[in-house]
């Protein structure tokens, strides 16, 4: 026979604001009037409390026994006799205060200073006040560095059931001059830090934490619109065994328990299950350092190939040659316009290739550029034969490369009587990323390999080219 688990008690949890009511009854008989009715007072929605494993402490309860304080519509009111209650009993049993507070809540205001101002949130004594900037539609914040567990897991839960608005937050610290004449704020401003838990795309929170600098209070401050069981839940399941124990202790919560009193087996399985949370955190760092230094590399040269223009996508063209195994020498350092951008050399193949990009559609003048730069190559000092050119093309840069065409040419009947080959940029860059160098190879310099050969192209103009045994019919397919 099994022996039952020991029913905890529910954790008191002040909810700042009036407890849910259900609709007043119609009364048969009585007035329906214009009368002036009074506002409705400030309640959050029902929940299921007992599920959640809450007892929900309202404005006019006692809330010195409470665990953390939820503040739904904006911070509590840190003068009134709730909060106040909550402070000394947090302080009187050595804990940390602990308040959830939602921002943005009522009505907007314009200030020529800061723009569009929504309500902020007051802290507590003298330490100021954290103001809210409604920000655009459409975001996407992300997750913060440096943050604890229960921190990254309020953060995770916000991106997944995000909030109809985000706020940015600015803490506004209470003014302190040493000016001649000017009087001072007596107390004089406490010190304390708003730390972001989320971040917008410029770097600003929109979602933080803000500590006293004695480490004594920990506010989250979140926007108004965040689903309040989700709060709820974050708090008896991560916050509160991370920074008021205490409180799951005296409700004899099963998520907190004594690890003096656990058994042999408990202890062991504990120990072994940390050391496992650590082997993960140091491989996933690992891992992370790993990701990052392929990205440094990765991101300018598929930025270059994918949105290049001029000697970025040059310079890009030339590390995905070199990448698979060609020699490539830069010839603007060496005869400038006079020549194509690149001169390739691979297995005693050599190629000059020429790099050009397009807003839009290319010109179907692009290739006599290259087929220039092939006729006048012998008449240049110091050169020796090639087996013909290339031509590479960013082809509608301003267009994503997800929409745009597949070959730089469309114009089949200009794309079949092309005579040198055209190969898009973007073409190359899918070689690049899946390391499939034959198919560069073969592109650029006609070797065997699995992929489908380029375009070739024909010039507008009657440019003769040299022809030697193996050049241009070798890429001409």
């Amino acid at each position: 026979m099994s022996t039952p688990i020991p029913s905890s008690a529910p954790v008191p949890l002040h909810i700042v604001g009036e407890p849910p009511a259900s609709p007043a009854p119609d009364v048969i008989g009585t007035s329906g009037g214009p009368g002036r009715r009074p506002a409705p007072a400030v309640r959050p929605a029902a929940a299921d409390w007992a599920a959640l494993g809450v007892e929900p402490r309202w404005n006019g309860q006692e809330t010195s026994d409470c665990a953390a304080v939820l503040s739904p519509f904006r911070g509590p009111a840190t003068g009134l006799e709730p909060y106040k209650r909550y402070v000394a009993g947090a302080r009187q049993r050595g804990e940390t205060v602990l308040v959830v507070a939602c921002i943005g809540a009522g009505q907007h205001r314009h200030n020529v200073f800061s723009g569009t101002v929504a309500p902020g949130v007051h802290l507590p004594d003298h330490y100021g006040s954290i103001a809210a900037n409604p920000l655009p539609a459409g975001l996407s914040p992300e997750l913060a560095d440096g943050l604890d567990h229960a921190e990254h897991e309020l953060g995770t839960r916000l991106l997944n059931r995000p909030p109809s608005a985000w706020f940015r937050l600015t803490y506004l610290k209470e003014a302190r001059s040493s000016r001649p004449g000017v009087a001072r704020v007596w107390p004089p401003p406490g010190e304390g830090e708003l730390r972001p838990i989320l971040l917008d795309g410029l770097g600003d929170p929109v979602a933080g934490l803000w500590m006293p600098a004695d480490g004594s209070a920990r506010w989250f401050v979140v926007p108004h619109g965040t689903d309040h069981r989700l709060l709820v839940e974050w708090l008896v399941q991560h916050a509160l065994p991370a920074y008021v124990p205490g409180a799951l202790t005296r409700a004899r919560s099963t998520l907190v328990r004594d690890p003096a009193l656990a058994t042999d087996a408990e202890a062991q399985l504990v120990k072994r299950i940390a050391e496992e949370q650590r082997a993960h955190e140091r491989r996933n760092t690992e891992l992370q350092q790993q990701l990052a230094a392929l990205r440094a590399v990765a991101d300018p040269l598929r930025d270059n190939l994918l949105f290049g223009t001029g000697r970025p996508l040059e310079d890009a063209v030339h590390d995905v040659l070199v990448a698979a195994g060609a020699t490539v020498t830069r010839l603007d350092d060496v005869y400038g316009t006079k020549s194509a951008d690149l001169l390739a050399e691979y297995d005693g193949r050599r190629v000059l290739v020429e790099v050009k990009s397009a807003n839009n559609r290319p010109p179907h003048s692009l290739p006599d550029k290259l087929l220039k730069h092939l006729n006048t190559w012998p008449r240049l000092t110091g050169t020796e034969p090639v087996d013909g050119g290339v031509l590479v093309v960013n082809h509608q840069v301003k267009v994503p490369p997800a929409q745009r065409d597949a070959e730089v040419y469309t114009d089949r009947a200009f794309a079949d009587a092309l005579t040198v080959p055209v190969i898009g940029s973007a073409h190359l860059f899918d070689w690049w990323r899946h390391d499939d160098w034959d198919a560069v190879r073969h592109a650029v310099f006609g070797a065997t390999g699995p992929a489908q050969p380029p375009e070739t192209a024909v010039p507008d103009t009657d440019l003769k080219v040299p022809r030697r045994p193996g050049s241009l019919s070798r890429l001409r397919r």
